[in-house]
């Protein structure tokens, strides 16, 4: 399903939570090489396909990209995974070390591991591997860290780097020159570039995303026109997310909900049941079981516990059956 707008409003509060992921996403599907030839330090390398990087038998990672790549005549796998900031419930480490294993067990190719921080203060503090050496048992997984903010972000212009283009007010600026200068840099140079207007479009709107994880959103509210929301896919993409993750929302709201009203009415239904049956108990104890079946009918349909309970205490009470029969008719049933 497509959610259109027909004035759009560039609302940063109404993207969806995954906006980081689908822009890191498209800037790596739409220029593999002018991300690689930045990893890898290359430009000596053919990509061949990009392959399945979710797998079913670990938690999905969403964030992680590989790239079957021709290196030196030899088929490598190019893994990249972009992180918002640093890895909190596991530490980057261990989550990569698990990941490279499946990795290598379903290729087994070569893995040229990257992590690419997005944020100016994550990844300090990743050490980029795990090393072991015990007893003469060693094991050794590595991967490269790339910190956004280390990289020079006029060196993308300079060279014309259209993937790197949605990064490059995350990098470093031009010296004496202030971040959120250098975003509103970033974004008047990118308008002036000879690119289809969709490609320009979908670079403003990545440039806007991620300019929008370090400067305030009112700060940037001028990155995009109409014309640009309109023309792009990403733009698109974003709304689309949105109305999908609020509708799972709704799902799961009204899921709970249903629970809750749920155990109520089964909690009430219970206690029904349980007036019913005691009373019952009392009347074929003290009287003629035939002629308590009767009133079965007009019992079971009474639907106020307090009336119940009332009923089984007149039950407790009553001398003869025709008693009982009398204070129920009187009642209303």
């Amino acid at each position: 399903m497509a959610y259109i707008r027909e004035q759009p409003d560039p609302d940063f509060a109404s993207l969806p939570h995954g906006r980081y992921d689908i822009v890191t996403k498209n800037a790596l599907q739409k220029f593999p090489e002018d991300i690689l030839r930045t990893i890898l330090g290359r430009i000596d390398f053919q990509v061949v396909e990009f392959v399945e990087s979710e797998f079913t038998n670990v938690e999905i990672r969403r964030t992680d990209s590989l790239i079957k790549v021709r290196l030196d005549d030899e088929l490598v796998l190019a893994h990249i995974e972009f992180q918002v900031g640093d890895s909190t419930a596991v530490e980057m480490a261990r989550r990569n070390v698990g990941y490279l294993g499946r990795c290598y067990e379903r290729y087994g190719l070569p893995i040229l591991s990257h992590v690419i921080y997005l944020r100016p203060n994550a990844g300090r503090n990743d050490p980029g591997g795990y090393r072991q050496d015990v007893l003469n048992y060693r094991f050794i997984v590595e991967y490269k860290v790339i910190r956004l903010i280390e990289l020079e972000g006029q060196s993308v212009f300079d060279a014309e780097n259209a993937g790197l283009m949605p990064f490059a007010p995350l990098m470093q600026p031009p010296t004496g020159m202030e971040g959120l200068q250098w975003a509103i840099q970033c974004n008047e140079r990118t308008k002036t570039l000879s690119l289809t207007a969709d490609i320009r479009s979908n670079l403003l709107v990545s440039q806007w995303v991620m300019s929008g994880l370090i400067h305030p959103h009112q700060a940037i509210s001028s990155f995009l026109s109409e014309a640009v929301m309109r023309e792009s896919s990403i733009y698109e993409h974003l709304l689309q997310t949105t109305g999908e993750e609020r509708y799972q929302q709704g799902i799961q709201q009204g899921i709970q909900q249903g629970i809750q009203q749920g155990i109520q009415q089964g909690t009430e239904q219970g206690a029904l049941q349980t007036a019913i049956k005691s009373i019952f108990d009392v009347l074929e104890f003290k009287f003629d079981g035939r002629a308590v079946q009767a009133f079965r009918p007009a019992i079971e349909s009474i639907q106020n516990l307090q009336r119940l309970e009332a009923l089984h205490h007149e039950a407790l009470r009553a001398e003869t059956f025709e008693a009982f029969a009398r204070t129920l008719s009187t009642n209303g049933n």
